[in-house]
């Protein structure tokens, strides 16, 4: 039911690239159920724009793989997930359990660009990050199953989207020498609280409590 302490009946999330997910699915079912008469407006936006759009106050919250220090917005740490080696099913890599950084770097690396940005390079295997001629950038987790699945090189990507691929032809691997990991994170404006913020929020660290390591 909704109740006069509201601020508004539409909550406006932003979603950054890279953030779909089962968690995230989870939460908006839970929000729906809750709390029905709070409409949420969905908003697939950059990073950048996400930052700049809850300054402007055109979002009233944010999810993002970023975590960049931004004085006026707080960034909370929600559910995270391992970073994997991606190989095609035909990989003589198969043979190994877990496969190591220096390994992969027989071969061209691909890497999506939302999952290796400047907050979370330091979640990246230096090594890698050193061998700038072995990666090759891709715009989306597709482009970057594409390559790996037909033969091209090897992949680095989160363990949930590599396991929804399977039929893809690609197949994963641990990095023995992790764990990197990356991490959704809620932001919202600091100082402007609001009662359909909060339990938005309670609500999105209710899924993390549950959420599979």
């Amino acid at each position: 039911m909704h109740d006069a302490t509201s601020q508004f009946l539409n909550f406006r999330l932003a979603i950054a690239p890279g953030v779909p997910s089962q968690q995230l699915s989870t939460l908006l079912a839970l929000q729906r159920a809750e709390e029905p008469e709070v409409a949420i407006t969905l908003n697939e936006v950059s990073d950048d724009e996400l930052v700049l759009g809850l300054h402007e106050g055109r979002y009233d919250a944010g999810v993002s793989l970023c975590s960049e220090t931004d004085p006026s917005l707080s960034s909370q740490p929600l559910w995270h997930e391992s970073l994997v080696a991606v190989v095609p099913s035909r990989s003589p890599l198969l043979d190994k359990a877990n496969l190591t950084i220096h390994e992969l770097l027989d071969y061209p690396v691909f890497l999506w660009q939302v999952e290796v940005s400047p907050s979370l390079t330091q979640r990246m295997p230096a090594t890698l990050l050193e061998q700038q001629d072995r990666i090759q950038y891709v715009t989306s987790f597709e482009m970057m199953a594409l390559w790996v699945a037909a033969g091209y090189g090897i992949g680095i990507s989160a363990q949930s989207r590599i396991a929804r691929a399977r039929s893809w032809g690609l197949t994963m691997r641990p990095l023995s020498d992790g764990p990197y990991q990356i991490i959704t994170y809620l932001r919202q404006p600091i100082g402007h609280p609001s009662f359909a913020l909060e339990r938005f929020k309670h609500r999105a660290l209710q899924v993390k409590a549950v959420a599979p390591d």
